[in-house]
C-alpha cells in the first residue's frame, strides 16, 4: 500500500511538541501531588490553629469568656479561609456550635488522669524551629489540657469531613470541655480539581502558543530550503548540465554540504553527458567506416556479380569490415560494462594465477612469430585486492595490444611481482612501443597513434583497461619496454595486508 508524503514542518512541530507534551503532562501530575499535599497541609495547619484559638478563649476566667468566644468565633469565620463549623460540649451537653459535631467515641466526660489519649499534631517548619510545648508556645497554656489539638476523619451532615480536636479542663467545672472545627473534604477536593483545571488549561495554552510559535520559526528556517527549491524549478524549466545551486555567504552552514553534494551530482552528470555525447559522435564515426566498406562492396556484388573479378574482391573485403564491425561493438560493450560498477565485491585474489592462466590462453591463439613468456619474483601466491574475472580480463586485454602491435618476430613476456607496497602485473613488448608524446592521449576513446601500416583497430583497448583497472582500485602506467624498445604496460594492485 503506498503512502502518502509527510509534512517536513509537521514533522519536526511534532518532534518538538511531543515532549514538550510530555513535560506538560509530568508538570500537571506533579502540581496536582504537590497542591494536593499543600492543600492538605494547609486545611490541616488551618483547623489545628482554629482549634487551639478558641480552646484557649474557653480557658479564659468566666468574665472574660463571654466576650472572648464570641470574638474568636467571629474571627474564623472572617480569615481567608474561614472556618464555619465547630463544637463546644462540656460533658454531654453542648456549648455552643453544631450539635452533629458529636465528640469523639473515646471522650470521657471526667478527666481519668490520662494525658494525651491521641497523637498531638504537629507540622514541620522548614525554616525555623520554634520551641512549643504540645502545640503551644506558652507553657501555661497547656497545662490544663488533656488532650492536645490532633486530627481524625469523620463524617458531618453525610459527608466526609476533617476535623480537629482538643480536650481540656476548665476551672469552676468538673466535667472536660471537648472543643472541635471540621472542614469538609468536598472543599478541599473541589478547591485542588479548579486550582488543577487552571493549571492544566496553562499548560494547554502555553503548548498551544509554543507549537504557533515553532511552526513559524520552521517556516522561517526552512526558507533558506525554499530558494534552492525555486532555483531547481527554474532549472527544471530552462534543463541544462551546467545548473549549479548558489547559496548566499550568509546562508546557514547546514545547506552546505547539501549544496556542495549537489553541485558535485551535477558537475558528474555534465561530465556524463559531455562523455556521453562525445562517445556517441565518436562511435557513429569509427562505425560508419565499416559500413561504408560493406555497403560499397554489396553495391560491387551486386553490378557485377559474385563470379567476376570484383565480385570475389567483394566478398574477401565483406568479412573484413563485419570483423572489424563486431570488434568494435565487442570494445563497446566492455567498454560499458566495465564503467558500471554497481555491485563489484572487491576481495583477495591470486595475481600470479589469473595472471599465468591469462599469458597461457593468448600464447595458444597467437601467431607463432610472436614468442609469449611469463615470469614472476618468488614461488607462492602474490594475493591482490580486486575481482578475479575482471583483473583477467585486464590482463588479457593489455595481452591482445602487446601481441596486436608488436612487430614479426616480436617478444611478449609478463612479470609478476612486487613493487613498494603493490602486487604489480607487467606486460612488456620490444615492438614499435609508444612515444612519451602520445602516451597521455591513448586513454582518450578512439584515439589511435598515428603510424604507417598499422593494424586496424578502434582506439579503445587501453580506455577499457583502464576503466576495468579503476573500477578495482588498480593503476595503469605505461613506460619505456625492459630491452629499452617496445613498451611496458605496468598495472598496480593493492596488496594484501600480511
Amino acid at each position: 500500500m503506498r503512502q502518502s508524503p509527510h509534512s517536513l514542518r509537521l514533522r519536526l512541530t511534532g518532534a518538538v511538541l511531543m515532549p514538550l507534551a510530555a513535560l506538560v503532562l509530568l508538570f500537571c501530575i506533579i502540581t496536582a501531588l504537590v497542591t494536593h499535599d499543600t492543600e492538605a497541609t494547609t486545611v490541616d495547619r488551618v483547623l489545628i490553629g482554629s482549634v487551639r484559638t478558641l480552646s484557649l478563649a474557653y480557658n479564659s476566667p468566666a468574665a472574660d469568656r463571654e466576650r472572648l468566644v464570641p470574638l474568636v468565633i467571629h474571627l474564623l469565620r472572617r480569615r481567608a479561609r474561614p472556618v464555619v463549623l465547630y463544637s463546644v460540649y462540656r460533658g454531654k451537653t453542648l456549648v455552643a456550635g453544631d450539635p452533629a459535631l458529636r465528640p469523639p467515641v473515646d471522650y470521657r466526660e471526667t478527666w481519668d488522669g490520662v494525658i494525651d489519649r491521641h497523637r498531638p499534631a504537629t507540622f514541620v517548619n522548614a525554616y525555623r524551629e520554634t520551641p512549643m510545648v504540645r502545640g503551644y508556645l506558652d507553657p501555661a497554656d497547656a497545662q490544663q489540657v488533656t488532650q492536645a489539638a490532633y486530627l481524625r476523619s469523620g463524617a458531618l451532615h453525610g459527608k466526609p469531613a476533617r476535623i480537629a480536636t482538643e480536650i481540656r479542663r476548665v476551672d469552676g467545672a468538673k466535667a472536660l470541655v471537648v472543643i472541635q472545627v471540621a472542614d469538609y473534604m468536598d472543599d478541599r477536593a473541589a478547591y485542588e480539581r479548579t486550582f488543577l483545571q487552571q493549571v492544566v488549561l496553562a499548560g494547554l495554552a502555553a503548548l498551544a502558543i509554543t507549537g504557533l510559535l515553532f511552526w513559524w520559526a520552521i517556516e522561517w528556517g526552512l526558507r533558506p530550503m525554499s530558494d534552492l527549491t525555486r532555483q531547481v524549478d527554474r532549472a527544471r524549466r530552462d534543463a541544462s548540465p551546467t545548473f549549479r545551486l548558489e547559496t548566499p555567504e550568509t546562508g546557514p552552514i547546514e545547506m552546505q554540504p547539501f549544496v556542495a553534494a549537489f553541485n558535485g551530482l551535477m558537475a558528474r552528470l555534465e561530465r556524463a553527458t559531455e562523455s556521453l555525447r562525445q562517445f556517441t559522435s565518436n562511435a557513429s564515426h569509427q562505425m560508419r567506416t565499416p559500413l561504408a566498406v560493406a555497403r560499397v562492396q554489396l553495391d560491387v556484388l551486386d553490378r557485377y556479380g559474385p563470379t567476376s573479378p570484383q565480385g570475389k574482391a567483394a566478398l574477401q573485403d565483406i568479412p573484413h569490415a563485419i570483423d572489424s564491425l563486431e570488434q568494435l561493438l565487442r570494445q563497446l560493450i566492455a567498454l560499458a560494462r566495465s564503467e558500471d560498477q554497481a555491485g563489484t565485491q572487491l576481495h583477495p585474489f591470486d595475481l600470479a594465477e589469473i595472471a599465468a592462466t591469462a599469458t597461457g590462453e593468448r600464447a595458444a591463439q597467437a601467431s607463432a612469430d610472436i614468442d609469449i613468456g611469463y615470469e614472476r619474483d618468488a614461488d607462492g601466491p602474490l594475493m591482490a585486492i580486486g575481482e578475479p574475472t575482471l583483473a583477467a580480463e585486464l590482463i588479457g586485454n593489455l595481452l591482445d595490444n602487446a601481441i596486436r602491435y608488436n612487430r614479426p618476430g616480436g617478444t611478449v613476456s609478463v612479470h609478476v611481482g612486487r613493487r613498494d607496497d603493490a602486487v604489480t602485473v607487467a606486460i612488456d613488448d620490444d615492438g614499435p612501443g609508444i612515444s612519451a608524446a602520445d602516451r597521455d592521449k591513448v586513454w582518450d576513446r578512439f584515439y589511435r597513434v598515428p603510424r604507417h601500416n598499422a593494424p586496424a583497430g578502434t582506439g579503445l583497448g587501453l580506455p577499457i583497461a583502464r576503466a576495468i583497472a579503476e573500477r578495482m582500485g588498480a593503476t595503469i602506467t605505461l613506460e619505456d619496454g625492459r630491452t629499452g624498445r617496445g613498451l611496458c604496460a605496468i598495472v598496480s594492485f593493492q596488496s594484501v595486508p600480511d
